[in-house]
């Protein structure tokens, strides 16, 4: 048995020792009958002759052994790879161009369905991950949302107190920055509030200590935290003896009562965690919570769905029955679902790439089977049957998978490696993006699927039958053909398919441009902005806030070169506060959403913001004053249109028993507003409120949220040098108080579109690589036909023809191509533009601007790829080929 499968193995991969072993057989049995012939009396040259004659083709009986042996397919393999290996440095640059399109098509794909799948379809890092669910109130009539499933106050309390016996926990997704110290350090971190139990329902263990309990969690309760592997490491250097200790946490002293494994994972990647204390007042009053369940293990979803179904609503505001119900969300499909639809785009516009590389080999494919007509037919005719040519040049095919697939390995590797960093931070992505297992089947996949499709078409034509009759119609080519048809054919799906890339991809590009082309409605030149979180115990009051502010912004004004500087809850191109507010004329129970931001006096000049009417907020506006507000010119474009804005009173959401009054209209700004469908950035309703009318209670539930951000404008010249003096000013004030962030305006305002301008460079680049094979296919089928006909133009131009009439010709059947392709990727175009919908901003989905520049495009390419070849007519001598028949 092992001899055998000795032989076969040197039958495959070392061929030269088989061969020397069958000769010496062969030759010893010719020997033998010589012998014989010789002794019955035959001359021995004569004998020699006669032997051969009736030992018959050395070849074939070597043949024969092989198949007794079981060794003539793999035999067959071994000398088909070193054929295709020879094919390949015969024919470098078809071959150099096969593996570098389809490298870069599988490896593309691959980091696409990599992403795609760490993102979307990968379980999420916890035990039993598929039982994890968020609890939501939602309307019949809507259906359940994916994206929002925040609560409020009132409904956890009637799930935690009456809902099914479930595993449950409430917690925040808001991930705040808050202010750490220790004996060994001070630092900006990251905090999530998580109620008891919280850790527990995920089913992870803190490696360290415990999870909160219930005392912990309730209103008074004590201060405690847990901290995550990371933190514990890098500012307690791993200390064990931190648990049960102290640590400063916005300004309070908290006991560490655990520390999180070192995988663990969670939304955001928070460092540190503390009891939630959810309640029905204050945040507890809006739906700024999160309930997370865990599914019996015997339980189905759809039972618990109904379980949680059974449980009664809470009544709404005004004590009337609710009409909404309770349900499930599975968990996985809640966190991933504000990214899924730009991963779909992602993993389609790569799918489709993949479709255009596939063709486009599978064109070339048949333009180097068409050149080796008269080689196969040579080979058919001296005996190779066509399973023998087929097996050839699958065999050639697979090769060029094996390598095209090994270096698309690669590709998607170097292509994760310098991409994934910048999609997690651009999508707000916490799962880890990487090759996994599944990543490495899908690369095998797409190798074999793309080997496949583009590998079928010359198996085919070896069964043409016009091969075989090839010799005997003594012709040098076959013109037109199944070939010809089925190539036309593939380029017109390339051009469809990068119409719809094209198009996708142009919408996109617009949209950004609309975004970019936005009045900001301030002047960011020269602004530095600083942010600090005042979620602190030492500015719990509205006092140690405005001396903080006072003396910042008194020392800030003193650097030389500063213009102004004020100080704002939030900046504009970032979400602000929004609250619910009523105004003259409305009834009880009606209300209108607005953005509320705190200012300090000289915020409008700070910005450059132009004042509209009225006054701005100003030194008088204090606490002891009256309540005033200066609204935006879209407010009162919203709410107040038609009556004078000046003097109205805005009540139910700023405080004041008689509502606060507007003293003052300024110009918008772009706002991510976090409500409404204006776009990622729009001139959003706002109010400006004085900062030191606001209240204690005010000032300790928004810093929870939001850190203020001091603004500084300076002149250039003092520009390069401001960060460092703002700074020393800040550790004159407070050097306690450790910096969350020191960013430019400008580089804000460009982060606030960096997901669009990713999605559009994206599938410009995905699209652009598509466009550049479709013109290399459309390239090579009118070179081939211009050769191909290189006789009939010759006739046509001795008998008369113009050389611009034959250069048309040739040309013609390039653009008739383009046109049916751009007809067909027209209706694909309708169709994802429907989907597009919810991705672009200021353009209209069946933009003509955008699909006339496709329409030029896919045109301009079109008449290169196609008079370029067909210009070499011009050259064409109709003598010389006439005289060459």
């Amino acid at each position: 048995m092992f001899q055998r499968i000795r032989a076969r193995l040197r039958a495959l991969f070392g061929a030269g020792p088989s061969d020397r072993e069958l000769d010496e057989e062969m030759h010893f049995h010719i020997d033998r009958l010589v012998d014989d012939l010789v002794r019955g009396g035959m001359a021995p040259e004569e004998a020699r002759r006669e032997a051969r004659l009736r030992f018959g083709s050395v070849e074939r009986a070597k043949a024969r052994t092989r198949e007794e042996q079981g060794a003539a397919s793999f035999d067959e393999v071994g000398r088909n790879l070193r054929f295709a290996a020879r094919g390949m440095l015969r024919s470098p640059l078809f071959f150099t161009t096969s593996i570098v399109t389809l490298a870069l098509c599988i490896g593309l794909g691959a980091a696409a369905f990599s992403i795609v799948d760490s993102v979307l379809w990968s379980p999420l890092p916890y035990p039993h991950a598929d039982k994890l669910a968020n609890a939501v109130l939602y309307s019949p009539e809507r259906g359940k949302p994916n994206e929002s499933t925040a609560v409020d106050g009132r409904t956890w309390e009637r799930i935690r107190d009456q809902g099914p016996d479930f595993k449950r926990a409430v917690y925040s997704t808001w991930i705040a920055g808050v202010n750490l110290s220790s004996a060994r350090t001070a630092a900006f971190v990251r905090q999530q509030r998580v109620g008891a139990g919280y850790f527990g329902v995920l089913g992870v263990t803190p490696a360290l200590g415990r999870d909160f309990t219930d005392a912990e969690d309730a209103p008074d309760g004590p201060a405690v935290a847990v901290l995550s592997y990371g933190l514990w490491t890098r500012t307690f250097a791993g200390d064990p003896a931190i648990l049960g200790g102290t640590i400063r946490l916005k300004g309070e002293s908290h006991t560490v009562v655990g520390v999180m494994p070192a995988d663990f994972k969670s939304l955001d990647d928070p460092e540190v965690w503390t009891p939630l204390r959810a309640s029905t007042q204050g945040e507890g009053g809006g739906t700024n919570y999160n309930v997370i369940v865990r599914i019996p293990e015997s339980m189905t979803f759809d039972e618990a769905d109904a379980r949680m179904a059974s449980l009664e609503p809470p009544a709404s505001a005004d004590e009337t029955p609710s009409e909404r119900r309770f349900g499930l969300v599975p968990l996985d499909k809640s966190l991933s679902a504000g990214f899924r639809l730009p991963m779909f785009i992602l993993l389609g516009a790569t799918g489709l790439m993949l479709v255009v590389g596939c063709a486009n080999l599978a064109g070339l494919q048949i333009a180097r089977s068409l050149a080796r007509q008269s080689e196969l037919a040579t080979r058919q005719a001296l005996g190779g049957g066509t399973g023998v040519l087929a097996r050839q040049i699958a065999t050639e095919n697979l090769l060029l998978g094996v390598v095209g697939g090994g270096l698309g390995l690669g590709v998607a590797y170097l292509t994760l490696r310098s991409v994934s960093g910048s999609i997690k931070s651009l999508f707000g992505i916490w799962q880890d993006i990487g090759m996994n297992q599944e990543a490495l089947v899908a690369t095998l996949g797409l190798t074999v699927l793309a080997t496949c499709l583009f590998g079928l078409v010359p198996v085919l034509q070896v069964r043409n039958p016009a091969v075989s009759r090839l010799l005997v119609s003594g012709s040098r080519s076959i013109v037109g053909g199944g070939g010809h048809t089925l190539r036309k054919a593939l380029l017109v799906a390339q051009v469809a398919v990068v119409t719809a890339l094209m198009f996708a991809a142009g919408l996109l590009v617009r949209s950004y441009g609309h975004l970019e082309g936005l009045d900001p409605g301030f002047a960011s030149a020269g602004v530095l902005t600083v942010q600090f979180s005042l979620d602190d115990a030492r500015y719990g009051n509205t006092e140690s806030v405005q001396r903080l502010f006072t003396e910042s912004l008194d020392g800030i004004r003193a650097i030389p070169g500063v213009r102004s500087a004020a100080v704002s809850l939030t900046l504009p191109y970032e979400r602000p506060l929004n609250l619910w507010c009523r105004l003259p004329g409305d009834a009880e129970n009606d209300g209108h959403t607005t953005n509320a931001v705190y200012v300090t006096p000289g915020f409008f000049q700070a910005l450059d913001i132009p004042l509209l009417q009225g006054r701005p907020i100003e030194e008088a506006d204090r606490a002891e004053a009256p309540m005033v507000v200066v609204a935006n010119q879209a407010f009162v474009d919203r709410y107040l249109k038609g009556t004078q804005p000046l003097g109205a009173r805005v009540s139910r959401c700023l405080g004041g028993e008689d509502g606060v009054e507007i003293v003052g209209v300024v110009g918008n700004v772009q706002q991510s507003a976090g409500w409404g469908d204006g776009g990622p950035v729009w001139e959003t309703p706002t109010l400006y409120m004085a900062a030191a009318q606001t209240s204690a209670g005010f000032l300790k539930q928004v810093h929870v949220w939001f850190s203020p951000n001091w603004i500084i404008r300076a002149s250039p010249e003092a520009a390069s040098a401001l960060s460092g003096e703002v700074t020393q000013v800040f550790r004159s004030v407070d050097p306690d108080l450790p910096t969350a962030r020191v960013a430019w305006l400008s580089d804000i305002m460009n982060e606030a579109f960096a997901p669009s301008r990713f999605e559009a460079f994206f599938l410009v680049a995905i699209a652009g690589f598509a466009l550049l094979l479709a013109g290399v296919g459309l390239y090579g089928i009118i070179a081939h036909e211009v050769i191909q006909r290189r006789s009939e133009m010759g006739l046509r131009m001795a008998l008369g023809a113009t050389t611009g009439a034959a250069i048309w010709t040739a040309a013609k059947p390039g653009l008739v191509l383009t046109v049916v392709g751009l007809g067909f990727g027209g209706v694909l175009s309708w169709l994802e533009a429907r989907v597009m919908v919810h991705m672009i901003w200021g353009v209209v989905p069946y933009d003509p601007v955008t699909l006339a520049f496709v329409v030029g495009i896919l045109g301009l390419l079109a008449s290169v790829a196609s008079f370029l070849p067909a210009a070499r007519i011009g050259r064409l001598d109709p003598a010389a080929i006439l005289r060459d028949g």
